[in-house]
């Protein structure tokens, strides 16, 4: 289909079916079909978009929402039903879940969803993410269906921090002082959505801001020495995040020296986050490292760490988190000490740990855990323009400013994701 075909609404239309999202979508089935049993239900209803995305293999539901849920999924042992409106059908059926095996069952759009819901659940025991319309509440038994990810989503969430990991760093590469925090929001924000990637969270703060405010956003305040930018993305419904640091020139003493000791708890967190640990098995060797360095209290000023997936946070670390890890899921460790907070996000497998927002541009530091090395992000130094070459600040190797590429080049750019891959031998006119 040629690209100024795509927007007429009467051209012929090439539907391609994917065997890899029918195959997770089947997965998915069966994991609910396992949670009716144990429920004995009749049929499950999904209205949560963390739920709809993961049930649908990546629809994403949420860049079109309204304030009330316009679109349900209905799961009986044998059927899996979009129930929906008929200006939303068009697109679920056409683009978004094409050959995925879903029925439809629709009303018009004037016509309220809570009954066609009544209509589903009639004569039927039924379980929800919701508790609404008489059905029975089990949002945490149907959370625990979304862990472990599955083959799909973990390729997914690899092209995911390709995209993640370019946007932040380059990003970072621009910064210069004087630069707002929210004019280096928008330009993270423009690289992700020209990649239709959303960002649902980001943080830049320039000059120590989240040493008090660690949940801290952006304002439009101008960098002067330093910023810490980071991001929560997400892409198929899925989850990724990833934190980084910047210096204008030297990196001042206090940034360094807090930077190198919340490495160590970073270091320690992706080191011990291995597949059938229960978290707060994992807590007692990180709050031992923040002990050891004389930082007794600096966990008590930032959460440490999450499991993420189709929300963020699926599970937050805590002292006493009782959540197991099995693999293969994601886990976003971004441990803070004063200004410096190092992020990144660990797929946790039965063969180990993968580092999902490794770089291989961006200065690291290498921590030994147990005998074996764990790279961490380092800060990146940029040249002060006020000095010329021969007066650049002196850092260590592993600071030193890298060559990261420009969006503006051939060679920076990266692929955008499309939802349907258009190969003309499998597609079928209609």
């Amino acid at each position: 289909m040629s690209p100024e075909s795509q927007d007429d609404p009467n051209a012929p239309r090439c539907l391609v079916q994917d065997a890899q999202r029918l195959a997770d979508v089947e997965e998915k089935h069966r994991r609910v079909r396992a949670l009716l049993k144990a429920l004995e239900c009749d049929a499950l209803l999904l209205q949560d978009p963390a739920n709809l995305s993961w049930v649908t293999a990546g629809v994403d539901l949420s860049r079109n929402a309204a304030d009330a849920c316009q679109t349900s999924v209905f799961v009986t042992e044998d059927a899996r039903v979009f129930a929906t409106n008929a200006v939303d059908a068009v697109q679920l059926f056409e683009r978004d879940a094409f050959g995925l095996g879903f029925q439809l069952k629709q009303r018009e759009w004037f016509q309220p969803h809570a009954a066609l819901i009544a209509d589903l659940c009639r004569g039927r025991r039924v379980a929800s993410d919701t508790g609404l319309e008489g059905t029975r509440a089990a949002a945490r038994q149907i959370a625990g269906l979304r862990l472990p990810l599955t083959d799909l989503e973990t390729d997914r969430l690899r092209r995911l921090a390709r995209v993640l990991v370019y946007a932040v760093e380059a990003t970072c590469s621009h910064v210069r002082p004087g630069l707002t925090e929210a004019a280096i929001a928008g330009e993270l924000s423009h690289r992700l959505y020209r990649r239709t990637v959303t960002p649902v969270r980001i943080q830049v703060a320039a000059d120590g801001r989240n040493q008090r405010y660690r949940h801290w956003g952006f304002g439009e305040d101008p960098v002067e020495r330093f910023v810490s930018v980071g991001c929560v993305a997400r892409r198929w419904g899925l989850h990724l995040a990833v934190h980084r640091t910047v210096s204008c020139g030297t990196v001042p003493q206090e940034l360094r020296e807090a930077h190198q000791k919340a490495v160590l708890m970073h270091a320690t967190g992706q080191f011990f986050s291995s597949h059938g640990e229960q978290l707060k098995a994992v807590w007692p060797r990180v709050q031992r490292i923040y002990e050891k360095f004389g930082l007794p209290d600096e966990w008590l000023l930032n959460d440490q760490a999450d499991i993420i997936g189709y929300r963020f946070p699926e599970q937050q670390l805590t002292p006493t988190s009782e959540a197991m890890l099995t693999g293969p899921l994601p886990m976003y460790w971004h441990p803070a000490v004063g200004a410096a907070m190092p992020g990144d996000t660990v797929l946790v497998t039965e063969r180990g740990q993968e580092r999902l927002t490794a770089s291989a541009v961006w200065p690291e530091l290498l921590v030994q855990v147990r005998g074996h090395a764990v790279p961490c992000p380092g800060i990146l130094v940029l040249p002060e323009h006020s000095t010329s070459d021969a007066q650049q600040p002196t850092e260590p190797p592993s600071f030193s400013l890298q060559d990261l590429p420009d969006d503006d080049t051939p060679a920076g750019r990266v692929d955008s994701i499309w939802e349907i891959p258009l190969e003309l031998a499998r597609t079928v006119r209609i």
